[in-house]
């Protein structure tokens, strides 16, 4: 990331303002629309607990411009993703979660970091949204496109 502030300074000179560091970052870990560069975007993503406390997940997803329906199983919904995605071929170890809201109430956001191994490669994903599990996924999801790039 800084890697890219960086070039962008040299490239234009001066300051960069906070907007186009947010602009930078969006680019580079978040799901936008300006963003094509992504492989794998998520669709939806319901998750359901069966009765030995494991976590089922079904998540569809396009991969490489195909609509897919990923199923996995795990002890949370991580761990479950991560399993759906190996059933496609795509090896995700994590490494290390966090995650924190960015504001508070009703509207509040939540902000997951994730890093992780992905086909030999170790980098963090980031995801936000309203729904933590949501924003997890998106994290997982942001590192391995980062490592499709």
């Amino acid at each position: 990331f800084s890697r890219i502030i960086q070039a962008k300074t040299d490239a234009e000179g001066g300051e960069v303002t906070p907007g186009q560091i947010w602009s930078v970052f969006q680019d580079e870990y978040l799901p936008t629309s300006r963003n094509t560069r992504r492989r794998l975007v998520l669709r939806s993503a319901p998750a359901s607990i069966s009765t030995d406390g494991t976590d089922a997940l079904t998540v569809a997803a396009v991969v490489d411009g195909e609509r897919v329906i990923l199923t996995g199983k795990g002890n949370g919904p991580i761990s479950a993703f991560v399993d759906a995605l190996a059933g496609i071929g795509i090896g995700v170890r994590v490494l290390d979660y966090s995650e924190h809201a960015m504001t508070e109430g009703a509207r509040a956001q939540a902000a997951s970091y994730v890093e992780c191994a992905v086909e030999g490669q170790v980098l963090w994903g980031i995801g936000i949204d309203a729904s933590a599990t949501w924003a997890s996924l998106e994290a997982v999801t942001s590192a391995v496109n980062r490592a499709w790039k």
